[in-house]
């Protein structure tokens, strides 16, 4: 057994007991609560495991703790995760207190541990074994640890622009630890993700609902014009979206892309059968292309009038649809804004629709050499056994702001596993996935 291992086997309890604090600090971002003391655990972690300088910067919303570690090289990796979790929404449909780690089955449950409370620790463990067995670090690391990632991550640009030239000036990389790896179990490195435009569309014809029978025919039915207004920006027949520059920017794979969806795995009975999904009729090609390549127009929420059980027969007064853009590659929101605001331009002028805008996040795409991909590769491979290479996630972090900001490659390296339920009741985390991210950690160091 290697000395990592060994090392690993033998903290095995004091890492789960870590985790199970971390848990309990409930840290809901769009709440506040455990905020705090959440990030005081933190600190005193990282600088007693790991020694680390530790400084706890102020936002308008929560903290974000930036941490840094001295090693052998100047080169200087910085490494991300959060430390916020989403509610837990209805406690009654949980099978155990989501604030209290529960294990089941070979699996972590709880919420956070999947996203993100679980990846972070492992990343910090695993920093934590190699210091252990090694005692110094190979290079430079930085820890960015922010609070507001389930809430759009909107402190983290502004932060980032303030301390670019000062605390993060010498980053050369940065490795995102974040989201679920492959269906098959196998883990993944990704080299870049879908971005994020989402808005909300709202239509009034009154101050209050009225009876059906008083005033049908007379009351115009908001729902009624919200599609009217739905259907000058897309087509629901043929699937696409009507306003003129929505498209502009989105690429298809290149070569290299190209080889690496062919390297992927696809299960579709799995695919389905884990999603929950009914119906998955794709063929691997268009599964990916659809995942990673092309832009979504996705309906999350649609509001309309009495909703409860049984039959109320009115007219409702307000109507609203909410909408996200899961976006690809160069696709632009400042001219999405510019169309939407176009097409609805009489309609927000006399007051009959309202438009708001409710998070926008650039997708975002590294150009790496060889080299840097080849050494995450390894350090994945050798701490989980396997290794795919996926050009694009298809879900949505703030990793532009690495690029655009510090002007460094970003490699996104997740640590859940597919079926982890983030965000949704029972939320979990094999054993395996946080100790494999453990070792991952691990050997991103040990390989660099």
């Amino acid at each position: 057994m290697s000395d990592r291992d060994l090392f690993i086997l033998n903290h095995r309890a004091d890492f789960e007991k870590f985790l199970e604090e971390f848990i309990s600090l409930k840290s809901i971002s769009a709440t506040g609560e455990g905020i705090e003391e959440t990030v005081e655990f933190l600190q005193s972690l990282l600088q007693d495991l790991l020694g680390a300088k530790v400084e706890i910067i102020k936002t308008e919303g929560n903290p974000i703790i930036l941490a840094s570690l001295k090693g052998k090289k100047s080169k200087n990796v910085l490494f991300y995760g959060h430390y916020d979790v989403m509610n837990p929404g209805d406690l009654s449909k949980w099978s155990s207190d989501p604030f209290k780690l529960t294990k089941s089955e070979n699996r972590f449950f709880s919420r956070g541990v999947g996203d993100n409370k679980g990846q972070l620790m492992a990343q910090i463990l695993g920093l934590y074994t190699y210091r252990c067995i090694h005692k110094e670090f190979p290079f430079d690391i930085t820890l960015l640890i922010e609070g507001e990632e389930e809430q759009g991550s909107k402190n983290l640009r502004p932060t980032l622009k303030h301390i670019a030239s000062t605390e993060l000036s010498d980053i050369d990389m940065a490795v995102v630890v974040d989201g679920s790896f492959s269906a098959d179990g196998t883990h993944v490195l990704r080299m870049g993700n879908r971005g994020l435009f989402a808005f909300e569309l709202i239509c009034e014809t009154g101050s209050r609902d009225n009876h059906s029978g008083n005033l049908g025919n007379v009351m115009d039915n908001p729902f009624v014009q919200l599609l009217k207004y739905l259907d000058k920006i897309y087509d629901y027949k043929t699937g696409k979206v009507k306003l003129e520059h929505f498209y502009n920017g989105v690429e298809k794979p290149n070569v290299q892309e190209q080889s690496w969806i062919n390297d992927l795995p696809y299960d579709k009975e799995k695919i389905q059968k884990q999603s929950g999904i009914k119906r998955l009729p794709l063929d691997k090609e268009a599964y990916y292309q659809n995942l990673m390549f092309k832009p979504t127009f996705n309906f999350l929420s649609v509001k309309s009038g009495y909703m409860d059980k049984g039959i109320k027969t009115i007219i409702p007064h307000q109507a609203s649809i909410k909408v996200d853009c899961r976006l690809v590659g160069n696709q632009s929101i400042s001219e999405i804004k510019n169309d939407l605001e176009t097409v609805y331009c009489k309609e927000l002028a006399d007051g009959s629709l309202k438009l708001e805008y409710l998070g926008a996040i650039p997708p975002e795409h590294t150009i790496a050499d060889k080299k840097q991909i080849a050494w995450i590769s390894k350090a994945i491979q050798q701490g989980s056994g396997g290794v795919h290479i996926e050009p694009i996630m298809p879900g949505t972090v703030p990793n532009y702001v690495w690029k655009d900001i510090l002007k460094v490659p970003v490699f996104t390296v997740p640590y859940a596993n597919y079926d982890q339920h983030n965000h949704d009741i029972n939320e979990n985390l094999t054993q395996k996935a946080f100790f494999d991210g453990v070792r991952i950690s691990y050997e991103l160091l040990n390989q660099g």
